[in-house]
Protein backbone atom coordinates (compact mmCIF):
# COMPACT_ATOMS: atom_id res chain seq x y z
CA UNK A 1 0.00 0.00 0.00
CA UNK A 2 1.47 3.06 -1.06
CA UNK A 3 0.29 7.03 -0.14
CA UNK A 4 0.81 10.50 -2.05
CA UNK A 5 4.38 11.91 -1.57
CA UNK A 6 5.62 8.34 -0.76
CA UNK A 7 8.48 7.12 -2.92
CA UNK A 8 8.38 3.69 -3.95
CA UNK A 9 10.33 1.35 -5.23
CA UNK A 10 9.13 -0.19 -9.04
CA UNK A 11 11.52 -3.69 -9.41
CA UNK A 12 10.58 -3.52 -13.92
CA UNK A 13 8.53 -0.97 -15.83
CA UNK A 14 8.35 -0.09 -19.45
CA UNK A 15 10.02 3.37 -20.01
CA UNK A 16 8.73 6.40 -22.41
CA UNK A 17 10.82 4.10 -25.56
CA UNK A 18 8.56 1.30 -24.93
CA UNK A 19 11.48 -0.91 -23.75
CA UNK A 20 11.06 -2.85 -20.13
CA UNK A 21 13.43 -1.81 -17.57
CA UNK A 22 14.67 -4.81 -15.44
CA UNK A 23 16.89 -2.67 -13.26
CA UNK A 24 14.39 -1.65 -10.24
CA UNK A 25 13.90 2.84 -9.89
CA UNK A 26 12.39 5.36 -7.24
CA UNK A 27 9.19 6.96 -8.39
CA UNK A 28 7.16 9.76 -6.08
CA UNK A 29 3.95 8.69 -6.05
CA UNK A 30 1.52 11.78 -6.98
CA UNK A 31 -1.88 10.39 -6.96
CA UNK A 32 -3.08 6.62 -5.54
CA UNK A 33 -6.97 6.83 -6.65
CA UNK A 34 -8.27 4.73 -9.19
CA UNK A 35 -9.58 6.32 -12.26
CA UNK A 36 -9.02 5.72 -16.22
CA UNK A 37 -7.06 7.13 -19.45
CA UNK A 38 -7.21 6.27 -22.63
CA UNK A 39 -9.97 3.09 -21.78
CA UNK A 40 -8.16 1.60 -19.59
CA UNK A 41 -7.29 0.96 -15.81
CA UNK A 42 -5.00 2.56 -13.27
CA UNK A 43 -4.64 3.22 -9.65
CA UNK A 44 -1.40 4.50 -9.53
CA UNK A 45 -0.23 7.96 -10.65
CA UNK A 46 4.24 8.76 -10.92
CA UNK A 47 7.06 10.91 -11.12
CA UNK A 48 10.03 9.29 -11.71
CA UNK A 49 13.50 9.99 -10.15
CA UNK A 50 17.02 9.96 -10.97
CA UNK A 51 20.72 10.69 -9.18
CA UNK A 52 23.41 13.17 -10.14
CA UNK A 53 26.12 11.45 -11.67
CA UNK A 54 28.69 14.20 -10.58
CA UNK A 55 28.42 18.38 -10.37
CA UNK A 56 28.34 19.11 -14.22
CA UNK A 57 25.32 16.61 -14.68
CA UNK A 58 23.61 18.21 -11.74
CA UNK A 59 24.18 21.57 -13.34
CA UNK A 60 22.80 20.42 -16.53
CA UNK A 61 19.67 18.54 -15.52
CA UNK A 62 18.68 21.57 -13.13
CA UNK A 63 18.94 24.36 -15.57
CA UNK A 64 15.78 22.39 -17.42
CA UNK A 65 12.43 23.65 -15.58
CA UNK A 66 10.96 20.20 -15.73
CA UNK A 67 13.37 18.69 -13.69
CA UNK A 68 13.06 19.47 -9.58
CA UNK A 69 15.61 18.66 -7.43
CA UNK A 70 15.64 16.40 -4.64
CA UNK A 71 17.96 16.85 -1.51
CA UNK A 72 18.44 13.90 1.23
CA UNK A 73 16.72 16.08 3.54
CA UNK A 74 13.62 16.29 0.98
CA UNK A 75 13.33 12.70 2.24
CA UNK A 76 11.97 11.23 5.13
CA UNK A 77 13.07 8.21 5.60
CA UNK A 78 14.68 5.30 8.66
CA UNK A 79 17.43 4.48 6.35
CA UNK A 80 18.60 7.93 4.16
CA UNK A 81 20.63 7.16 0.96
CA UNK A 82 22.41 10.22 1.40
CA UNK A 83 22.08 10.80 -2.42
CA UNK A 84 20.50 14.16 -4.24
CA UNK A 85 18.47 13.58 -7.48
CA UNK A 86 16.31 14.90 -9.11
CA UNK A 87 12.43 14.52 -10.10
CA UNK A 88 10.89 14.52 -14.02
CA UNK A 89 8.40 16.07 -13.15
CA UNK A 90 7.52 16.60 -16.65
CA UNK A 91 6.87 12.59 -17.15
CA UNK A 92 3.77 10.88 -15.28
CA UNK A 93 4.00 7.23 -15.32
CA UNK A 94 0.19 5.51 -14.57
CA UNK A 95 0.66 2.12 -13.31
CA UNK A 96 -1.82 -1.22 -12.13
CA UNK A 97 -0.42 -1.59 -8.35
CA UNK A 98 -1.59 -5.23 -9.00
CA UNK A 99 0.11 -5.73 -11.85
CA UNK A 100 3.88 -4.37 -10.61
CA UNK A 101 6.00 -5.37 -7.68
CA UNK A 102 7.17 -2.48 -5.71
CA UNK A 103 7.85 -1.67 -2.10
CA UNK A 104 7.80 1.56 0.00
CA UNK A 105 10.84 2.77 0.38
CA UNK A 106 10.52 6.63 2.01
CA UNK A 107 8.90 10.12 1.26
CA UNK A 108 9.08 13.09 0.64
CA UNK A 109 8.47 16.43 2.61
CA UNK A 110 5.08 18.23 2.58
CA UNK A 111 6.93 21.12 0.97
CA UNK A 112 8.46 19.98 -1.70
CA UNK A 113 5.71 17.30 -2.66
CA UNK A 114 3.70 20.84 -2.69
CA UNK A 115 6.37 22.39 -5.45
CA UNK A 116 6.44 19.50 -7.28
CA UNK A 117 2.24 18.98 -7.75
CA UNK A 118 2.83 23.15 -8.51
CA UNK A 119 5.26 22.45 -11.51
CA UNK A 120 3.58 19.66 -12.95
CA UNK A 121 0.24 21.87 -13.18
CA UNK A 122 2.16 24.48 -14.99
CA UNK A 123 3.66 21.95 -17.28
CA UNK A 124 0.94 20.95 -18.17
CA UNK A 125 -0.79 24.34 -18.76
CA UNK A 126 2.16 24.73 -21.22
CA UNK A 127 1.59 21.22 -22.83
CA UNK A 128 5.02 19.71 -21.76
CA UNK A 129 3.75 16.80 -19.35
CA UNK A 130 4.46 13.53 -21.07
CA UNK A 131 2.06 10.71 -20.00
CA UNK A 132 3.38 7.29 -19.90
CA UNK A 133 0.46 4.72 -20.05
CA UNK A 134 2.61 1.56 -21.46
CA UNK A 135 2.57 -0.01 -18.05
CA UNK A 136 -1.12 -0.25 -17.93
CA UNK A 137 -2.80 -3.65 -18.52
CA UNK A 138 -3.39 -4.98 -22.08
CA UNK A 139 -5.84 -3.48 -24.36
CA UNK A 140 -7.26 -6.98 -24.94
CA UNK A 141 -8.13 -7.11 -21.34
CA UNK A 142 -11.04 -6.23 -19.71
CA UNK A 143 -11.12 -2.94 -18.21
CA UNK A 144 -13.83 -0.85 -15.80
CA UNK A 145 -13.99 2.24 -17.71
Amino acid sequence: MCNIGDIIVIKKYIGDDGKVIDKQHSFVVIDDNADCVGGISYDLVTNVMSSFKDEEHKRKKLSHKENLEIRSDNIISNTKNGRDGYIKADQLFYFDKSKIDYYVFARVDEELFDELIRLIIELRYENKVKMNIKNLNNINETSNC
